[in-house]
């Protein structure tokens, strides 16, 4: 699955020039075991991954905080980042989609790494006055702008292929996470645990821009 997933998404890229990027959940690991089975199109990924087009790293492979030790935390940091780099560049991005709550020292230890963000989805509540964005501080003082994804880590899973659909379908994420957001960049996550790359987007997202009100973007960019 995770060679036919990187196949298709290397065609992808190909043919369409509007497909901006995709991002392969911030692990380096995944490069070892596609070029394991597929190693003629190390080339192609490295174009790819230098272009930006692809994102990898800066985590070898993404352990959860709680059941490892702090060591293979920063390992994992630092084998992912030399592997990114070595494929021609390292997201920059603190990313911790899944783990079940978060040590207080990942400040601390992105900062480390020169990383000044966090997005990650567990471990901090939306209550009072709070919003997905606010600055998180380690007990030694270090600061990361963090990001919560309040609506998880697929809120944009596969858009619709009709227009009227995928408008509302951008329109209603865009009227729930507005109230909760301190900045005026919503980060619409397009994809989930194993999924492909979507096939169609482009155009779906090119009509959609047609139907917007006037004021808003919908944008494919990075992380």
């Amino acid at each position: 699955r995770l060679v036919d997933l990187i196949d298709n998404l290397l065609a992808l890229l190909d043919r369409d020039p509007d497909f901006l990027s995709f991002h392969l959940d911030a692990q380096t690991i995944v490069l070892e075991d596609y070029l394991a089975v597929k190693p003629t199109n190390r080339a192609r990924l490295e174009a790819y991954i230098r272009s930006g087009r692809i994102t990898v790293g800066p985590w070898y492979q993404l352990n959860d905080e709680f059941l490892t030790s702090g060591e293979a935390t920063v390992r994992s940091l630092l084998i992912g980042t030399r592997i990114a780099r070595a494929f021609g560049a390292c997201l920059s991005v603190g990313y911790l989609p899944d783990q079940f709550g978060n040590i207080s020292q990942m400040p601390q230890i992105f900062r480390g790494f020169g990383i000044d963000n966090a997005i990650f989805g567990r471990g901090y509540q939306l209550t009072g006055e709070r919003k997905m964005e606010f600055v998180w501080e380690s007990p030694d003082g270090s600061r990361v702008t963090a990001s919560l994804m309040a609506f998880w880590y697929n809120n944009a899973q596969h858009f619709p292929a009709a227009a009227d659909e995928a408008l509302a379908y951008t329109t209603e994420l865009r009227d729930r996470m507005a109230p909760v957001s301190a900045v005026s960049h919503l980060l619409l996550m397009n994809g989930v645990d194993h999924l492909e790359a979507q096939q169609n987007l482009s155009p779906i997202l090119a009509a959609v821009r047609l139907r917007l009100p006037q004021g808003d973007q919908l944008l494919h960019s990075t992380i």
